[in-house]
């Protein structure tokens, strides 16, 4: 089974690559940190490949290095807390690049076999419906949808979508809020949960990770 994680030295992307490891035959990465993601191939003995996922040719020539895949995870995710009417065009397009144009370069260019299995992280959307986060919150719930209309465009190849709605998971994306909130989960819970549920059978279309209880003490 060959398997490519794309956004590997991000907090969930890195640990979905880690518990990966053992379950595929051949592993491939990429990322936006070189010198992370040369590290982290060399630990997990797999191939890796960069690219800017908002470059059309970047992302051909990262699906073309890989070639025929059976597992996608696409865990690369950007964020700018800023006010509607004072975040810059660049932000705005950082943004929409790495959460949803990016995602959709993938499947335009990715090399699935028959019974192939992409996950797309995604987030549940009341948790991002607040104040600076526009271009986050309108890029998670564009992948909901592009995920909608690509499934039933891939379902005739046998190419199974799966959105992961995610709570509070402690990453580096939270450093725009000071750090995670007291109660977020750890990268490799939230990744050991995940890829129980997309092995399973049936192929499942949406894996809610439940959000952490708050403690009654």
């Amino acid at each position: 089974m060959t398997a490519l994680v794309i956004g590997a030295t991000g907090g969930i992307g890195m640990a979905l690559a880690k518990a990966l490891r053992e379950r595929v035959s051949q592993l491939w990465l990429s990322g936006r940190n070189e010198g992370l993601l040369s590290e982290l191939a060399q630990t997990l003995e797999a191939n890796a490949v960069s690219a800017d996922l908002g470059d059309e040719q970047a992302v051909q020539h990262l699906m073309a290095q890989v070639g025929d895949l059976d597992f996608l995870v696409y865990a690369a995710g950007a964020v700018v807390r800023a006010p509607v009417r004072q975040m810059s065009l660049a932000e705005w397009q950082q943004v929409l690049n790495a959460n949803l144009v990016g995602a959709w370069l993938v499947l335009k260019h990715a090399q699935f076999r028959q019974g192939a299995r992409a996950l797309f992280l995604g987030v549940y959307p009341q948790l991002v419906r607040v104040q600076g986060l526009s271009a986050y919150a309108v890029s998670k719930a564009g992948l909901e949808e592009l995920l909608q209309v690509a499934r039933r465009e891939l379902r005739g190849q046998g190419v199974s979508l799966i959105l992961v709605r995610l709570p509070e998971v402690a990453t580096n994306l939270w450093s725009v809020f000071g750090g995670p909130p007291r109660r977020a989960l750890s990268p490799e819970t939230v990744a050991q949960q995940i890829l129980d549920q997309a092995f399973a059978e049936p192929a499942p279309e949406v894996i809610e990770i439940a959000r952490p209880q708050p403690s009654l003490r």
